[in-house]
């Protein structure tokens, strides 16, 4: 009870069944340490103590939240918006092949997270990494810290898959499965139970895992044998007597994560080549990629395992379902179930037909997804924006800085000449609160806004209808956003993934405008009997977009069509037109007027970023920069040379202090001492 009592008093535990899992956590810790379990009386006790005693006076929320479900409908919706809607900017081309990926297989095997991607047991890092960029803390440690012999990299890695061939006689090519073997499932330290998994091609791109798995293995150069395009794996057959083939990984290839973690480079943001992806950077993929759906709440991986779990649980029996969910028990499904009783019980009542489309409907997630909804906090109103600008420990920490401020000027004549005292220290203290407070007043006047959001527009759709306003009608019904891509592959990939693998006139006129490097039409409908052969090409130009697209470094924030540009997705040119305007708004942003000296910045600016058109190279603060420009020199050492990004100077300059002293003599920006840096964490 004490334990309890602490437990609540020294955190931020605001439900019982928080307070319950921490119970049940420490019962766990006394069975392991004493032997045998607590008595059950004695459990009966502390449960009536916690409910009767301390949910009064902590004021406990009793509530029991709901378990949301995703079916393939929802699956479908996030899919399509993240290969052909989503605007958020990406390290490079493969996190965003490597995120769908994750997805497909999260769903296909009902699989928790901790099998797929690296859950790191460092808790202060797991915190510092989800409430910060997603990749801080990356650029610090080389690839000698994993070792891709040994077992620690518990995460899903080519050596758990296999790639065969299977013969189809009389068809353009043979079948091609593939088998994921689940090793590091829950409880593998004390009981290894494996699961192989079989998953096929199908007809639906977006739905394809094998494509995706083809993309990244060619990508990593992962094939042991002789294949180095997507077309060598299809031109490959099966030959008499062998019944399969194997398309086998190198050796030194088998203990490589698939899904890799980003990291900060002297050149930007690109994936690893040995280090898995994080749990928490999933995690802030998956809330960024959900609320840009238009999602009521973020999306989360027990989603997909919940929603596969019913799909199971419908067409196999219970011991497959068992070994599905890896559950020991069949009544530890119960738990996973949704809160909406899955079954039409007025039709069983009436003896009448169930009305089972209506029933998947209303009991998953797509049912509450609103585009319309705020997803960034940018997307707030200057209202909703200003709500905590007047907070109270905003002030209160303000008038701390600037009295420290003021001090630190009288004694030592300036702040930075305070560095290193204890006043300074104290001054660093209070900005990082001050920063940390905002963060977490702006998280929750974003939040706030998003539940008013859900809460009110229902009843405001309503009203339009009911009794419209003059206003009301000149808005008009609802369009999406058009989305125009920047890059040219993802332009072919928005495209390509919606259409389905089958034979059509319309895919074979797709196919062959790709091949012309021109951006496609949505006028596809009218799908005709074709050879095998144009199933086949339809795949090998999919596959090799996604290559394309997995080497693209830095992939930009995307934009939405202007009202110009709109004009001309509606005529039958669009296809020119629209290549015209971005091939000409690329030449301009990509040759700027020539210089007759070395580009002069602010303090605002990061060197490396201003020279790449699709980087953020302004800050709003000179900090924030620095903080920026500091991330890219992680992964050089202290004396390497470092060129300067600014080819009009066209100089190798020899380690940090030299790079910085450039800059700031010859293009007029500031950067960290070597004191302030250390300070800063760096």
């Amino acid at each position: 009870m004490i334990f309890l009592e602490w437990i609540l008093d020294n955190y931020n535990i605001k439900k019982f069944s928080s307070l319950h899992e921490n119970w049940r956590l420490w019962c766990q810790l006394y069975r392991k340490s004493v032997g045998r379990s607590l008595h059950a009386k004695c459990c009966q006790d502390i449960n009536d103590f916690m409910k009767e005693n301390l949910v009064p006076s902590y004021s406990l929320d009793m509530s029991v939240g709901e378990k949301p479900v995703m079916n393939v409908d929802d699956l479908y919706v996030v899919l399509h918006h993240h290969w052909t809607k989503d605007t958020t900017p990406y390290p490079d081309g493969r996190q965003v092949i490597q995120l769908a990926f994750l997805l497909l297989v999260s769903a296909y095997t009902a699989s928790r997270p901790g099998a797929l991607v690296y859950v790191e047991k460092n808790e202060r890092t797991n915190v510092q990494h989800f409430f910060s960029n997603a990749s801080d803390g990356e650029g610090m440690h080389g690839t000698e810290d994993w070792d891709l012999r040994s077992e620690d990299l518990k995460t899903l890695c080519y050596g758990q898959i296999s790639l065969v061939l299977l013969p189809n006689p009389g068809a353009a090519r043979d079948h091609l499965v593939m088998e994921v073997d689940l090793k590091h499932t829950k409880g593998h330290h004390s009981s290894p139970k494996r699961k192989i998994f079989l998953m096929s091609e199908v007809k639906q791109p977006i739905f394809d895992a094998i494509i995706l798995v083809l993309a990244m293995a060619i990508l990593d150069d992962a094939f042991e044998s002789n294949i180095h395009s997507v077309e060598d794996i299809f031109k490959t057959r099966v030959p008499s007597p062998r019944r399969s083939l194997k398309v086998k990984f190198k050796p030194e290839k088998l203990n490589v994560p698939i899904c890799r973690q980003p990291i900060s480079t002297i050149s930007g943001m690109k994936t690893h080549s040995i280090k898995p992806l994080k749990y928490h950077t999933y995690l802030y993929y998956l809330q960024r990629l959900s609320l840009a759906v238009g999602m009521i709440r973020a999306m989360r991986p027990y989603d997909l395992r919940r929603g596969t779990g019913e799909a199971v649980d419908k067409t196999a029996s219970l011991p497959l379902l068992q070994q599905v969910m890896g559950h020991a028990y069949a009544s530890t499904f119960q738990k996973y179930m949704n809160q909406r009783v899955q079954t039409h019980v007025q039709a069983a009542f009436l003896g009448v037909p169930s009305q089972d489309a209506l029933m998947n409907i209303v009991s998953h997630q797509s049912r509450y997804i609103d585009p319309r909804a705020p997803s960034h906090y940018e997307d707030l109103s200057m209202a909703a924006k200003s709500t905590w600008l007047d907070h109270p420990e905003i002030v209160q920490l303000k008038q701390m800085r600037d009295a420290l401020a003021t001090e630190a000027k009288e004694l030592y004549g300036s702040v930075s000449k305070a560095a290193g005292t204890k006043l300074g220290e104290l001054k660093n203290k209070t900005d990082a609160l001050l920063r940390t407070t905002k963060a977490k007043l702006k998280k929750g006047a974003f939040t706030a806004a998003r539940d008013v959001y859900f809460a009110t527009i229902d009843t405001l759709e309503i009203n339009k209808q009911l009794d419209p306003s003059p206003l009301d009608m000149d808005q008009g019904t609802y369009e999406p956003i058009a989305i125009v891509h920047r890059l040219k592959e993802r332009r072919q990939i928005a495209k390509l993934i919606q259409l389905p693998f089958q034979e059509s006139a319309a895919n074979a006129t797709v196919l062959k405008d790709l091949d012309e490097n021109q951006i496609l039409t949505e006028k596809q409908s009218t799908f005709f009997n074709l050879s095998k052969k144009d199933d086949v090409r339809q795949r090998i130009v999919l596959i090799n977009a996604l290559i394309d697209y997995g080497r693209v470094e830095n992939v930009p924030s995307e934009r939405t069509l202007s009202e110009t540009e709109s004009q001309c997705t509606a005529n039958d040119n669009q296809t020119s037109s629209c290549e015209v305007i971005f091939s000409s708004q690329q030449d301009h942003s990509s040759s700027p007027e020539p210089r007759d000296g070395p580009i002069c910045l602010t303090n605002r600016h990061c060197l490396f970023c201003v020279f790449e058109p699709n980087f953020q190279c302004y800050f709003a603060t000179p900090r924030k920069a620095r903080e920026h420009f500091e991330k890219h020199l992680r992964g050089v050492k202290r004396d390497e040379p470092i060129l300067c990004p600014d080819k009009f100077c066209n100089l190798v300059l020899r380690g940090h202090q030299a790079f910085k002293n450039h800059a700031q003599r010859v293009h007029s920006v500031l950067y960290f001492t070597e004191a302030q840096r250390t300070l800063a964490g760096f």
